[in-house]
């Protein structure tokens, strides 16, 4: 068990775990019959000349040495061993890169991970191409620039074919958006000075402030108005500490003393500085919006404003501090909506206003998590605005997410008895010829077989986001867990998900663990180290949990004692030892939460301690006058939040794959 949360996923055996009705199986359950899928091709063969200079090309790669990477490459004979020394050549040393290079990576890297890296690279060094101006026109194909220099050379093309017009429009809005470096910042300025006036400087002085308030803003103020720039003095002043903020922030007008921009970094300082009532004080100053996303970003950190008001009974605070994020997209604008909506809803008992921030929710993310969240807190709005009718409505969508948390409150909201799980998609022939014909497989297998897990990791994580069907994301699962890497092949799975492709049998593994006194039902079990490892018995944590259930050595031995069991901290790899002691210590935490799944869950991950203290200000779950529901939302830690559902989830799917696809809806 970790001493600290992390972020993790969970789902809903929920409430009837909550309420101390948890059944007590044990761990013996027959598995369903394995998945099968058509044999892929053999591991290509690399000699152990290329496998060692590969190996050297990686390890140039982790410290950017790009002269020791094309030294390593030289004399690689294997067509994708050559593709791989190439790739790591752009995406580590770019800067040691020619045009033509950096162009060639850019088109023959298709489909590599980090592509975006790869066009930035390029755009740096178009004017070292000799290309004309039509020649850069076209090879940036109607796309916007993501560099200064990329949108330098783009402008000046376009001013010397008769676009100065569009040059100048070009120059502005990269000046106003686009984060690059002093020199660049100097370039722009001698040669399109002319067209970019006061209130352009003005804006991207402020989107540098917004950021991390390098020299580039430094050489910036000598083209702000007065006030402006005694403004800008202050922000700077405010984010080093500076002694000399307060005379500095007394000395603005009323208007930009109490304004949105002076009035984030004070936030963030006194944030920062343990004075969360202050900072809180301060949201409703903030803007609707932010010129960069990273700070937003900064602002959030996890919600901790939020959190910190929430707990200090501030329930307007809390709102406007979510609100007021000004988070735009992301996991963080997803929460930041979410949190506005479930405070307004209940802790305000704002229907209206909840359902717009739940409705903005929908609009954030298309994975199932976020749309089966959004649809069922939708639900629970519309019944509390009296309108049964649009609440089933909301329901019976949002229950479409079968393997989600809310998908699984929703379907038993709507009616539904039972959770039936499809089957993964079956993989023809053609299908595993395609995926083994993707030369990013390739260049996986090939990293795979000279133990370069990290890199190979990288190729996994970038071909789950772009394979385009279920069938081929579940040849990559198996791929993954065939090269024995349980954790990544998880992460497949997760990505897959996200991306609207279920995979319910791969997705979902079974082990039998060995008996243990005490032990909850399998599903339970299961769905902690689905969460905790994914399944992976050599995971250790940076605190040092190990193994399949992540059991800390001190709370294994604990365990280990009672059960009259020998103990070596060595046997915590092997997955029987890890999880006979870790479903036994899971029964205790049962047993201590009277049964309640939901507050072992929050133990398991967030110490055993917790659950009892965050009782007192969201309510025991245990108590019919709580919701558990809301007891989960109203837990502090978002990692612990999302470790419960994940979990729970995940329990209720396992009751059905151990039943052979379907199992009551028992929340």
């Amino acid at each position: 068990m970790r001493k600290r949360p992390r972020r993790t996923s969970i789902a809903a055996a929920i409430i009837l775990a909550a309420t101390g009705l948890a059944a007590a199986r044990g761990l013996g359950s027959d598995a369903p019959a394995a998945v099968t899928t058509p044999r892929t091709a053999p591991d290509p063969y690399l000699s152990q000349s290329d496998a060692q200079a590969v190996t050297a090309v990686l390890a140039a790669a982790k410290v950017g040495d790009g002269v020791r990477i094309r030294a390593a490459a030289a004399g690689l004979q294997d067509p994708v061993a050559r593709k791989i020394a190439q790739w790591a050549l752009a995406d580590s040393a770019p800067d040691s890169m020619s045009f033509l290079e950096a162009d060639n990576a850019r088109r023959d890297l298709a489909g590599w991970p980090r592509s975006v890296r790869r066009q930035m690279a390029a755009e740096t060094l178009l004017d070292q191409a000799g290309m004309g101006p039509r020649q850069v026109i076209a090879w940036f194909g109607g796309e916007a620039p993501r560099t200064g220099r990329g949108a330098l050379a783009l402008a000046t093309a376009l001013g010397a074919t008769g676009g100065t017009s569009a040059a100048a429009d070009l120059i502005r809005k990269a000046w106003r958006t686009l984060i690059f470096d002093q020199d660049t910042q100097a370039a722009i300025l001698a040669r399109f000075g002319v067209v970019l006036g006061q209130a352009d400087h003005v804006a991207r002085e402020d989107l540098l402030l917004y950021g991390a308030q390098g020299p580039a803003g430094q050489d910036l103020l000598r083209f702000l108005p007065p006030e402006q720039q005694a403004l800008a003095q202050a922000r700077m002043a405010v984010r080093r500490g500076d002694l000399s903020a307060p005379k500095l922030i007394l000395a603005l007008p009323a208007d930009l003393r109490t304004g949105p921009d002076l009035a984030y970094e004070r936030i963030i300082s006194l944030r920062d500085h343990g004075d969360t009532a202050a900072a809180v004080s301060l949201v409703g100053r903030l803007p609707a919006s932010f010129p960069q996303q990273a700070a937003a970003e900064r602002l959030w950190k996890h919600g901790s404003l939020v959190a910190a008001a929430l707990e200090a009974g501030n329930y307007a605070g809390a709102y406007a501090a979510a609100a007021h994020s000004g988070l735009a997209s992301g996991a963080d604008g997803a929460d930041a909506a979410f949190q506005a909506g479930w405070i307004a809803l209940v802790r305000l008992k704002d229907a209206r206003s909840a359902d717009e921030h739940f409705a903005r929710l929908q609009t954030l993310g298309r994975s199932p998590l976020t749309q089966s969240r959004a649809l069922y807190w939708r639900g629970r709005a519309a019944q509390a605005l009296g309108d049964p009718i649009a609440a089933q409505s909301f329901y019976a969508e949002a229950a479409k997410y079968y393997t989600t948390f809310y998908g699984q409150l929703a379907a038993a909201k709507a009616g539904a008895a039972v959770i039936t799980l499809g089957r993964d998609p079956p993989i023809t022939p053609a299908d595993a010829a395609r995926f083994e014909s993707r030369e990013p497989v390739r260049a996986a297998r090939l990293l795979a077989g000279i133990g370069a897990r990290d890199t190979f990791k990288a190729f996994v994580g970038a071909l789950s986001e772009t394979l385009p069907s279920a069938q081929e994301e579940a040849l990559l699962v198996d791929f993954t867990r065939g090269w024995g890497d349980q954790e990544a092949a998880m992460r497949v799975v997760r990505n897959a998900a996200r991306r609207g492709f279920i995979l319910p049998e791969r997705g979902y593994p079974i082990r039998t663990a060995p008996a243990a006194f005490g032990a909850p039902e399998a599903p339970f079990v299961l769905g902690i180290t689905r969460q905790e490892s994914s399944f992976d018995p050599r995971a250790r944590s940076g605190a040092g949990a190990r193994g399949m259930m992540q059991l800390m050595p001190a709370t294994a031995q604990g365990v280990a004692r009672r059960l009259g069991l020998p103990y070596q901290a060595d046997e915590l790899d092997d997955p029987d030892y890890n999880m006979r002691l870790g479903s036994a210590f899971l029964g205790d935490l049962v047993n201590e939460f009277s049964g309640s799944y939901l507050m072992a869950a929050a133990a398991y991950n967030a110490g055993p301690g917790r659950p009892v203290q965050w009782s007192t200000t969201c309510g025991d779950p245990r108590s019919s006058s709580t919701d558990p529901v809301d007891f989960i939302e109203c837990i502090p830690f978002s990692e612990t939040r999302d470790y419960v559902m994940r979990v729970l989830e995940a329990t209720q799917v396992y009751r059905a794959r151990l039943a052979g696809g379907s199992a009551p809806i028992t929340l």
